[in-house]
């Protein structure tokens, strides 16, 4: 087996330490905008500044290791500004259909399942244990948190987040819709199309500020 190749992460937390466990890259640096060039590392990894990166790992892959939609865009926007390329994190085998189109940047995690037929954009993070059913499309810079399902004909645009163990269930044959900007909560059930900017939590999923006001929450 050959060696995994060489990437840079764009972040420091747990989050990007828990992604690098995979063993899928092996990672050379992590570029921190607060605590870079300080001496700090992990695991022995250097972390530095942005400017080291750009000025000699400028040629490695970036891997954006935020899970905020927005913030994983901004670092994705200013990675690209300053000429450099992404890596992508993952394979295509077992439960993932073979003609899934994959986007740059983007991730899956562990034992997870896609369906055929499934789009899926770029920056977006699948974690581990989510099912996807096929004829599914999944916009750039989305994050789908473990044990999460799609089922159904989903339209997921850009940018949304979905927490952890939430059920997007569509059981008609026109698509369901979440409109960009759009956040489900953890263990969230929705069964309708969602609009742009909505929070959602619940079973059967609400928008917060009416949880809020019937006090459930």
């Amino acid at each position: 087996m050959s060696a995994p190749p060489p990437v840079v992460f764009y972040g420091a937390s747990g989050y990007a330490a828990a992604i690098c466990d995979d063993r899928r890259a092996s990672v050379v640096a992590y570029i921190d905008d607060f605590r870079g060039d300080r001496g700090d590392a992990i695991d022995g990894v250097p972390i530095v500044s942005f400017e080291t990166w750009r000025g000699s790992l400028g040629d490695v892959p970036v891997f954006v290791t935020v899970a905020n939609p927005r913030a994983r865009r901004t670092l994705a926007e200013r990675v690209s500004a300053a000429g450099g390329r992404f890596a992508s994190l993952y394979h295509i085998s077992g439960p993932i259909a073979r003609d899934v189109i994959v986007g740059e940047g983007t991730v899956f995690g562990t034992y997870i399942s896609i369906g055929a037929s499934t789009v899926i954009g770029r920056h977006v993070q699948i974690l581990s244990l989510v099912s996807i059913d096929g004829e599914c499309v999944i916009g750039d810079f989305t994050t789908i948190c473990p044990s999460s399902t799609i089922y159904g004909r989903v339209v997921i645009e850009e940018g949304v987040f979905v927490g952890v163990g939430a059920r997007i269930v569509n059981e008609f044959d026109d698509p369901l819709t979440i409109g960009a900007g759009a956040t489900i909560g953890a263990g969230a059930v929705v069964m309708r199309s969602v609009c742009p900017g909505q929070k959602l939590a619940g079973n059967p999923a609400q928008e917060l500020r009416l949880l809020a006001a019937a006090g459930r929450m």
